[in-house]
């Protein structure tokens, strides 16, 4: 069988990553599409806009056959750990399997060869040197290719290049038998938060909804899911931000913050300082911030510190996928399920009771709605 693989977000679904999959089907005449998608919580720092299994039958009645969860601890760090978390899943799939990701880059060659810079002694030292300065990887990742070699410094300006080299990594570091397919994007940017005639971006929607912008949102996705939008409820995004700060002002002071996956060096004493001054959300990651650290960090912190992940990054590079978790599956397309080489689950019930799925879905269903309990079958 053919598998084509997407790892994803869908926060929310909008008509590029439509077209993203229609591609990957063209291209690579797969047999079905298996998307690797976040659960409740995103690489943003953010809890998901829809919980993971509306998003999942979002993405299988756009085209995907099923979609499993990628485990928070690959998803509240950086690219480099997410995109291996993704990668780990996808060669737990048995077949021929192919890798689609979107970048603004066109040049397949040009990333691989980005990729390999990391195993270069010289740049590794220019890199290392960035890193002990404070900055993000992305960020020092950036900076000591631009000093190293100019010439692809373009090719981490923008975050989907950076994932899709990070995706090439993975993928030759963990030996797959993998065909990385790479998809032009077409629209706004990732980041972009404004409406785009192409290809309106998920941030852009995002923002559409925070401003009931219902006319753009309509243009922006696919028909099936502005059902499911146009009534979203902007209270109830508020009253989830209200209960949101609660959990951080009950947890702050509960949290060993020193075994906190990617605590930096002051972090601890900057949220704690953070909520004392802060009297809702808004205030608070206001005050969080700092020219140090990348907003999306202190975000991804602050949910880490919520779900107790103490996952450090040598775990992450060497711990095995012993289970995929299954979100969605299309109603004919159930055999999909024993084409991993691992463990499949399919209810929350038979995970493993220190999952930190099961602490994201507990912090979703206390701040925002309650959630399914096992994978649901849609009909498309």
């Amino acid at each position: 069988m053919k598998i084509a693989l997407v790892i994803c977000e869908y926060n929310p679904f909008q008509n590029g990553h439509a077209y993203h999959i229609e591609q990957t089907r063209q291209l690579t005449r797969c047999d079905k599409v298996i998307c690797i998608m976040s659960g409740n919580v995103t690489q943003r720092g953010e809890l998901a806009i829809a919980d993971k299994y509306a998003r999942a039958e979002w993405a299988i009645k756009c085209g995907a056959d099923a979609v499993v969860e990628l485990p928070p601890e690959y998803v509240l760090t950086t690219a480099k750990y997410f995109a291996l978390g993704g990668v780990k899943i996808a060669n737990a799939v048995k077949g021929e399997k192919f890798l689609s990701f979107g970048s603004e880059c066109k040049d397949l060659k040009l990333l691989g060869e980005v990729s390999r810079f990391e195993e270069n002694a010289e740049f590794k030292t220019i890199l290392d040197d960035y890193l002990k300065q404070g900055n993000g990887y992305a960020k020092s990742f950036s900076l000591a290719l631009e000093k190293f070699s100019p010439k692809y410094a373009d090719a981490l300006s923008h975050p989907n290049n950076t994932l899709a080299i990070e995706y090439l990594r993975a993928i030759r570091e963990l030996s797959c038998d993998i065909t990385p397919i790479n998809i032009e994007r077409v629209g706004g940017e990732y980041h972009d938060s404004e409406y785009s005639e192409v290809f309106s971006s998920a941030n852009a929607v995002r923002n559409m909804l925070a401003y009931g912008d219902t006319e753009n949102i309509k243009k922006s996705v696919p028909s099936s899911i502005f059902d499911t939008l146009k009534d979203f409820d902007k209270d109830a995004i508020a009253l989830r931000d209200d209960r949101l700060f609660s959990v951080i002002k009950y947890s702050v002071d509960k949290c060993d913050m020193a075994s906190i996956h990617g605590v930096k060096e002051g972090v601890e004493n900057r949220i704690a300082n953070a909520v004392k001054s802060s009297n809702n959300l808004k205030d608070f990651f206001e005050n969080l911030a700092t020219k140090r650290y990348t907003n999306s960090y202190l975000a991804r912190t602050v949910l880490n510190m919520l779900i107790g992940n103490k996952f450090t990054a040598d775990e992450l590079t060497s711990n095995n996928i012993d289970y995929v978790n299954v979100l969605a599956v299309e109603e004919n397309s159930k055999d999909l399920l024993s084409q991993f080489g691992c463990a499949v689950k399919t209810k929350n019930s038979t995970l493993p009771n220190d999952s930190l799925i099961l602490s994201a879905n507990r912090l979703y269903s206390s701040v925002y709605r309650n959630i399914p309990n096992s994978m649901i079958i849609v009909k498309r």
